[in-house]
């Protein structure tokens, strides 16, 4: 293998350039000169070595001056492109905004970029020939420092990311983070180090005011936390006090609707035996028990939609669902309100052939009693109640349609809230309490079904509600 060192090679070529040419003299002589002499005479012998030696050692000269000229010139060349990497390499380190620093073997800087001059407000005079560990801010923890971050360069080659402090012109700390890399010669000699130093002044303030504000976060979040822990016991104990006003409600609610219907039922049966075995009777007496018996009426019907509201919203009301037939339901109780308007015109349904209804027999009969006893309230006497049938594969639909004035846009879907009247006015004119349209809903929901209110295009208020089929 040639070696690769200019002077190397001259030195190998100084040596091997005569050899070579005493091989070659000697070669000659022993072959091809004493062929001439025993072959031609003297004179072609004599002109023979004229020849070979005036044309052979300037052959050989001439090519060894050449390789070496073609050495010197790929020298030339390597040293020019070595020259131009090391300018450019110059001027990036010159020109970096990071301060790079060349450091000796005695850790002292040799060479102080731009970058350092912007970052610690020091030209390169004022710092070229002073040990890094001014730059570290002097004193044995300096010392410390350095001589741990030579060692970690001498073993590994570089350093990487260690974060420190500096002090700039004017003595403040400056926070960097710390690159170092060996230099070393061709024998791995240690020479110095390069140093490249990294302003992380910012980025160590950003990270501050980030772990504050996160440990500002988690003591708001642990404060809220811990309030809404006390709110959500507060609304607990809120919960089981309002669980106990409840039942309480109900339970008063269902004591005083009991108590009331004992006499209620006792003035009924006074009533009517007044009625019964009372031998004369005036104009007043007559008027007077009409309108006792309607109110005693009255404060039945409230009595029962009270218990029934509160069987209701405390769960306490028991279905019995059975597939039943939906026609006698409503002759049913056109017959019971019949009975009580005598002079009240109806329109029955007759569709023989309806599938069965799933449903409670009793909550149904109520629901249509309910309809149509607030039509009855809501006609004049002659006007007629309709009501309607309609059936298809899932549901069957009952309607009740009265000839009253119907029911303003807005309050069509609010007639079935709790205690919500349409007309509360004092010269309303007909009684109630709002219970009953809720109650209807409250029945009708729990079997499954639907119910709404709606305008009839001819005149009235039409209320309808489906129930499934059985199957």
């Amino acid at each position: 293998m040639l070696p690769t060192k200019l002077s190397d090679r001259i030195r190998l070529l100084r040596w091997a350039f005569p050899f070579a040419i005493s091989v070659f003299a000697t070669l000659y002589q022993l072959v091809l000169a004493r062929w001439v002499h025993d072959t031609y005479d003297d004179a072609a012998h004599f002109g023979v070595e004229i020849l070979f030696y005036s044309t052979a050692g300037p052959l050989l000269a001439f090519w060894v001056l050449t390789l070496i000229g073609r050495w010197l010139d790929e020298k030339e060349r390597a040293e020019q492109q070595a020259r131009a990497s090391e300018r450019r390499l110059a001027s990036i380190t010159a020109a970096s905004a990071d301060a790079i620093l060349g450091l000796d073997s005695a850790g002292h800087i040799e060479s102080w970029n731009r970058g350092a001059e912007l970052l610690f407000g020091h030209s390169a005079d004022e710092f070229r020939g002073r040990p890094l560990t001014d730059l570290l801010g002097g004193g044995e923890a300096a010392a410390v420092e350095f001589r741990w971050l030579v060692k970690a360069v001498q073993q590994a080659g570089f350093v990487r990311g260690h974060e420190t402090a500096c002090r700039n012109v004017e003595g403040r700390p400056v926070t960097v983070e710390l690159t170092g890399t060996q230099l070393a010669d061709e024998s791995g000699q240690y020479l110095g180090m390069s140093v490249i130093l990294r302003d992380i002044t910012d980025r160590k303030r950003r990270e501050a005011e980030i772990r504050r504000l996160n440990t500002n976060l988690r003591e708001q979040v642990a404060e809220r936390t811990r309030e809404l822990a006390e709110k959500v016991e507060a609304l607990a104990r809120a919960n089981i006090e309002l669980q106990k006003l409840d039942r309480s409600r109900s339970e008063f609610v269902s004591l005083v609707s009991h108590q009331l219907r004992a006499p209620l039922t006792n003035m009924y049966g006074a009533v009517e035996h007044i009625e019964v075995n009372c031998s004369i009777k005036n104009t007043t007496c007559v008027r007077m028990l009409s309108i006792l018996n309607q109110q005693v009426g009255r404060l039945d019907r409230l009595v029962r939609d009270v218990l029934n509201t509160a069987r209701i919203e405390s769960g306490e009301l028991v279905l019995q669902p059975e597939p039943v037939s939906v026609l006698p339901i409503v002759q049913q109780v056109v017959e019971q309100m019949r009975a009580r308007t005598v002079s009240r015109p109806f329109n029955l349904p007759t569709k023989p052939g309806l599938p069965l209804i799933f449903a409670d027999r009793d909550r149904v009969a109520e629901v249509l009693a309910n309809l149509i006893d607030n039509a009855d309230k809501y006609s004049s006497p002659e006007e007629e109640i309709a009501i309607g049938l309609q059936a298809d594969q899932t549901e069957i639909t009952l309607s009740v349609r009265d000839h009253g004035r119907g029911i303003p846009a807005d309050d069509l879907e609010r007639v079935f809230d709790k205690f919500y009247r349409a007309d509360s006015s004092d010269a309303q004119p007909a009684y109630g309490y709002g219970l009953g349209l809720y109650i209807c809903r409250r029945l009708v929901e729990t079997q499954g079904g639907r119910i709404w209110a709606e305008n009839h295009p001819d005149g009235g208020a039409a209320f309808s509600f489906t129930l499934p089929v059985a199957r």
